[in-house]
Formats: C-alpha cells, sequence, structure tokens
C-alpha cells in the first residue's frame, strides 16, 4: 500500500470516528431533553472538550504515524529506487548485450546473404557479359560476312552496270542487235539439241546465186518435211521509244506503236520472200525476236500484225516460245528415226529369238550331262566311302582274323 491511499485511509476513519460522535452526541440529547440547559451546556462543553481531546491526540497520533511512515517509506522508497536502478542498470546491460549479439548476428547473416547475392550477381553478370561478347563477335562476323557480300553484291551490280552500258551499246548499233540476237538463238538451239550439225546449223545457206540467200539457223527435219528456217530479227529502234520517253501522250503512243508494227511487217515479208522455198525448206518460217517484251506488245497492241504474220506463213516467237517448239521438234525426229529403223529391229529381236531358242537346247542337254555326271559322282563317292570303311574294319581286326581279312579283300576285289 503506498503512502497516498495510507493518507487516505486515515482521514476516512477520523471522518467516520467524527459521525461516529456526533450521533452518540443527539443520542444523549434526545435523552435528556428533561434536563435544563445549564447542564446540557455543561455536558456539551465537556463533550467537546473530550472529543476536542481526543482529536488532538488522534491527530497526533495520525500525524506521528504518518511521519514515521513517511520516514519508513522514504527509506524503503531510496531502496526500492537503488535495487530498481541496480535492476534496470543489469537490464539495460542484458538487453545491450543481446541486442548487440542479435545485430552481430544478423549483421553476418545480412553479410553472408549480400555476399551470396554479389556472388551470385557476379556470375549472372559474368555469363551476360560473356554472352554479350560471343554474341556481339558473331555479330561482327556477320555484319563482316554480309559487308564481303555487299561489297560482292557492290562489284556485281558495277559489272552489271558496264554490261548494261555494253547493252545499251550493243542495241544501239543494228549490226550488233543483229548479232546479238543470232548469239542468243544459238545457245537455245544448243541448250535443246546440243552440237549436232544433223539437227541443225547455224548461218546456213540456201540458194547460192546473185542474192546468196543465207538463214540465221535451220533445224533438220526428217525427209519429205524439209528444213524449217529461222532468221532473227531485233526492232529495237520504235520499241526502245516506247520506254524512254514516259511522258509521252497517247497519240504519240500510238504512232510509235503504229511504226513498230511496220517495221514488223517489213521483216515478215522479206522472211516470207527469202526463206520459204518448198520442198527445200518447209512451207513456213520463224522470226526469232530476242526480247519477251516485243512478243508481247505485238499479241497485246498489234494482233494484226499477228494475222498479218500468219498469213504469211510466218510464226514469230521469242526465247521463251521458242523452246517448247523446239523440242517438240526433236521429240519428232526422235520418233522418226526410231520407225525408219522399225523393220530392221524387228528382224534382228527375231534372230535373237532363234538364237535363245539353240542357247536354251544346248543349256538342256548341258544340264543332262550334268545331272548324269553327278549321278555317276555320286556312286563314285558311296564306292570309296566303302572301300575306306573295309580298309578301317582291316585295321582294327589284325593279325588274328586272318580269315575275316580273306573274305574282306575278296569283297573288295569284287567291289
Amino acid at each position: 500500500m503506498t503512502d497516498f491511499e495510507r493518507i487516505i485511509l486515515i482521514t476516512v476513519l477520523i471522518v467516520v470516528l467524527v459521525t461516529f460522535t456526533l450521533v452518540i452526541v443527539n443520542f444523549t440529547l434526545d435523552r435528556k431533553k428533561t434536563k435544563n440547559n445549564t447542564e446540557i451546556k455543561n455536558d456539551l462543553k465537556q463533550m467537546e472538550t473530550a472529543i476536542s481531546r481526543l482529536l488532538n491526540s488522534s491527530l497526533i497520533d495520525m500525524a506521528n504515524k504518518v511521519n514515521n511512515q513517511l520516514l519508513s517509506s522514504g527509506d524503503l522508497a531510496n531502496r526500492n529506487i537503488s535495487e530498481l536502478k541496480e535492476k534496470l542498470y543489469q537490464t539495460i546491460n542484458d538487453f545491450q548485450e543481446r541486442m548487440n549479439n542479435r545485430f552481430n548476428f544478423e549483421f553476418r547473416e545480412l553479410k553472408s546473404t549480400i555476399d551470396q547475392r554479389i556472388a551470385s550477381i557476379n556470375l549472372i553478370v559474368e555469363e551476360r557479359f560473356e554472352k554479350g561478347f560471343k554474341d556481339a563477335n558473331t555479330t561482327f562476323i556477320d555484319i563482316a560476312k554480309r559487308v564481303e557480300v555487299i561489297d560482292e553484291a557492290q562489284k556485281n551490280i558495277q559489272l552489271l552496270s558496264q554490261e548494261m552500258v555494253s547493252l545499251k551499246n550493243i542495241l544501239s548499233n543494228n549490226q550488233a542487235r543483229g548479232a546479238f540476237g543470232e548469239y542468243q538463238l544459238s545457245q537455245l538451239l544448243q541448250s535443246v539439241f546440243g552440237v549436232n550439225d544433223r539437227l541443225y546449223q547455224m548461218q546456213y545457206t540456201l540458194k547460192e546465186d546473185a542474192e546468196n540467200v543465207r538463214a540465221d539457223a535451220v533445224v533438220f527435219m526428217p525427209k519429205p518435211n524439209g528444213m524449217i528456217p529461222i532468221d532473227s530479227k531485233f526492232p529495237y529502234s520504235a520499241y526502245s521509244q516506247l520506254f524512254e520517253n514516259k511522258e509521252l501522250t497517247k497519240e504519240e503512243e500510238q504512232k510509235i506503236i503504229t511504226a513498230f508494227g511496220q517495221d514488223v511487217k517489213k521483216h515478215i515479208n522479206d522472211i516470207s520472200k527469202k526463206y520459204i522455198i518448198p520442198p527445200l525448206t518447209t512451207d513456213y518460217a520463224f522470226m526469232f525476236v530476242p526480247s519477251d517484251g516485243i512478243l508481247t506488245l505485238l499479241h497485246s497492241k498489234l494482233v494484226n500484225i499477228i494475222e498479218y504474220a500468219r498469213e504469211k506463213n510466218v510464226t514469230i516467237v521469242s526465247p521463251t516460245t521458242i523452246i517448247p517448239l523446239l523440242s517438240s521438234f526433236k521429240a519428232f525426229i526422235i520418233d522418226s528415226e526410231r520407225n525408219k529403223y522399225t523393220s530392221l529391229i524387228t528382224e534382228e529381236l527375231i534372230k535373237l529369238s532363234k538364237e535363245f531358242n539353240r542357247f536354251s537346247d544346248d543349256w538342256l542337254k548341258l544340264s543332262k550331262a550334268i545331272d548324269s555326271v553327278k549321278k555317276n559322282s555320286d556312286q563314285v563317292n558311296t564306292r570309296v566311302e566303302k572301300i575306306h570303311n573295309r580298309f578301317h574294319d582291316i585295321k582294327n581286326v589284325g593279325l588274328e582274323s586272318g580269315i575275316g581279312e580273306s573274305e574282306e579283300i575278296e569283297e573288295i576285289e569284287e567291289v
């Protein structure tokens, strides 16, 4: 119990004591109503004096007790404070020590975790750097290869540009254009027939007279068909005007196309007149144009020229369309040659069949002879085996079985 609580308790006791005293006084007054006032006054004075003394003595005792209690409480408080300080210091020291230990442990754990994380991060970073270096190296190698390819392509472009310039120079000259068309025609014929003068020839003379008619190429067909003349033409001048000038009006374009058609028509007339010479040649000829674009233009915008060429027995072909025609001619020539020798092949097959029949008879005789030899060989093997067995038995019997030997020898001789 604290000092304050004790003081409150003592005060409550004093109040209760005074209340009790007042009750007694009231009770006494009730009993002595009949007495006179003087006695009552005297009694009240005495009682007041007694109560005062009692209160004074009680207060003095209470004060003394309170002082003593306060003194003892002060000493106890001092001791408790000292003990509390010591316990507090000890608790603080223990707490500080535990906190230090805990902090050191946590710090070591944190340091270990951080070291592991840093090591793993360093490993990942090294791997990524290594992979990055490899990828970068691979990329640089690829870039170097692509640069080489680009350089090679640049060289090819330069060569192509030079070739385009030379091609442009070729196309600008009539003789050079003719030579270019003849060379392309020669390459196409060689790709289909190979190098074979019996199937085709270049620069073949059809007539040796004042005009000296010579076709750029002829394809020899089986008799009685005759040869197919092919003449190379390259009407480039009017054709190039359609593409070099891109600001042409429709009237100008139509005018150039009409002029181009007239140029082609002139070539058709020349081929029909000069190279179609039946029965030396077939009743038709080929006009070879070394550009598919020219043939496309003729079929799309100059259909009348195509019809005119058909009327003149001239077929206009390009590098794409001439190949299947040449292939069909080659197949026709092969079939014709095969049909030419069909009777001879049949005769030879009949002779081969007779020879095979004779061979079959001889093989049958040989087979029978082999069977006979095999049969005789088996008999000889059987006799040899019997003789061998007899000699073996003689060797095992010895000298004691002389009679048996004689009999066996006689049997061997009989055999």
